[in-house]
């Protein structure tokens, strides 16, 4: 029995060792024939199949991890390490993100510090259930109408997640563009922008309307908010990606007035539809040309809560650099939406790192005087919108100069005032002695030497001093002048060293 199960076991090996080799001389010969050719160069028929790598590895025998390693193609190592550094930097790809971006907040301390403020401006509301229409554009819109965006290329600075400009695109825009440093909030705004495209939709999506049978009251709150739990279980919805309230975009529009000085349109193709006119791209706004090589005039610039962080990032010459590039970008005729922070928000040192605290001390320009700087920068102040719930007024700026100041007096004092100031001086850090050179010798000490007493002298002179004092009354309680009723710790050191020291 056991040899005959030897002869079974050695069958199918010998059986497997020659159809391998056919297998792979027809395979080499099919690579070798053309397609539509069925016969071999000496003229006999070939069977045209071509041989799976799976299937000669399964007819073939196992081979050694030695052999799979050195059959591995080296692009898929590449491959391999290449997604493992992108996994461990938290990095797309190799080369991680662009220069002068970011990606997300930094991390210290396990908080997030967002230096650019590129933090969700909805956090508050990351509970309901639907999106309400922002503040700022019903405000805009209810004071300055919906012709500051209809027909209008508008270009949207600090976008964040692209929620105000997708409800600029929804009003009417011809064309938004949608700018933002942070790379991972751009990526969420093309993520929307392409699901909006994928479902086929031509304006922002909304709650479904109740039907008319259905009560009209108001309605529940677990109909109005998620519960907490499914927020910190699931994690919260983003703001941009929530469905807006029923009839919230009809129901601003509606409550828009008309501008008394309306912005001509100028003569252009057929206005694309939404969500076709929409366009977010990362990069640093402040540092970034790529406007100005375009060669695009704007109609409405938005610039919402990110004064601040270009100035204390870059300084007073950044606001200024800030509405040149505004002027140089706007035609002329054209909207500048300015909502600045105010002073206070400057001495929070919430979302700012270390070393950048204290940065306020070195401005001088005020976020008070705006208004003076871009009047003299070839603007004129239209109207100041105060939106309801909102602490920060919005300041809307039309451009009536084609021509700039290059100095405006008021940089000019600021860079005076800038001359006194003290200079920024580091935190000290431990105060290090300096040490003595080498080359100068100590000084020497003005005491002079003391003499060596020999050990029998000392107990000669020593022993009519111990009889005195044993005769001697005991002392006044305030002075312990008698050392024997001290313990033998607190005795002095001459007096137990020339009594108990041994002679040398």
């Amino acid at each position: 029995m056991t040899e005959e199960r030897k002869d079974a076991a050695e069958e199918p090996q010998e059986s497997n060792d020659g159809p391998n080799l056919a297998d792979a001389d027809a395979s080499s010969q099919c690579l070798n024939v053309p397609i539509g050719d069925s016969s071999d160069v000496s003229g006999q028929t070939v069977v045209q199949k071509v041989v799976s790598p799976s299937a000669s590895r399964s007819q073939g025998r196992k081979r050694t991890r030695s052999s799979r390693r050195s059959q591995r193609s080296p692009q898929k190592g590449r491959y391999r390490e290449r997604n493992f550094r992108s996994r461990r930097t938290g990095q797309q790809g190799s080369e991680g993100p662009a220069k002068n971006m970011v990606a997300g907040p930094v991390i210290r301390d396990g908080k997030p510090i967002y230096s650019y403020g590129n933090y969700d401006p909805y956090y508050r509301q990351r509970f309901d259930r639907c999106a309400a229409v922002d503040p700022r554009i019903e405000a805009l819109l209810q004071y300055c109408g919906t012709e500051l965006f209809r027909d209008k290329v508008v270009l949207d600075v600090g976008c964040n997640s692209g929620f105000i400009a997708f409800l600029v695109a929804a009003v009417g825009a011809r064309r938004v563009e949608g700018v933002d440093v942070d790379s991972t909030l751009i990526s969420k705004a093309l993520r929307r922008l392409r699901w909006l495209k994928k479902r086929g939709y031509k304006t922002l999506p909304e709650e479904p309307m109740q039907k008319e049978g259905s009560d009209a009251g108001e309605k529940d709150w677990h109909q109005q908010q998620y519960t907490v739990s499914c927020v910190q279980g699931r994690g919260h919805v983003p703001y941009h990606a929530k469905p807006l309230k029923a009839g919230a975009l009809q129901a601003a529009i509606s409550n828009a007035k008309k501008m008394e000085k309306v912005l001509p349109a100028m003569p252009q193709s057929p206005r694309p539809e939404f969500p076709y006119n929409l366009e977010f791209r990362a990069e640093n706004f402040h540092l970034s040309q790529l406007e100005l090589k375009r060669k695009t005039s704007y109609d409405v610039v938005l610039l919402l809560k990110i004064t601040q962080w270009i100035h204390m990032l870059y300084g007073d010459v950044a606001i200024q650099e800030l509405f040149s590039k505004c002027h140089r970008l706007l035609r002329l005729g054209g909207i500048l939406v300015l909502e600045a922070q105010p002073w206070q928000k400057y001495l929070e040192p919430k979302h700012q790192p270390p070393g950048r605290r204290g940065m306020h001390n070195t401005l001088i320009l005020r976020p008070e005087r705006f208004s003076e700087l871009l009047g003299q920068q070839g603007f004129e102040k239209q109207v100041s919108v105060s939106p309801s719930g909102l602490t920060d007024a919005i300041l809307v700026f039309r451009k009536v100069a084609q021509v700039q100041a290059e100095s405006p007096p008021l940089m000019a004092q600021v860079f005076q005032e800038q001359q006194f100031l003290h200079p920024r001086v580091p935190k000290k850090g431990k105060v290090v002695p300096p040490r003595f050179p080498a080359s100068t010798p100590e000084a020497p000490s003005q005491e002079a030497p003391v003499a060596p007493v020999e050990p029998a002298l000392a107990a000669a002179e020593l022993a009519p001093l111990m009889d005195e004092a044993a005769v001697a009354p005991p002392a006044p309680p305030e002075v312990e002048a008698d050392s024997d009723l001290s313990p033998p710790s607190k005795r002095s050191r001459t007096e137990v060293g020339a009594v108990s020291e041994p002679p040398s």
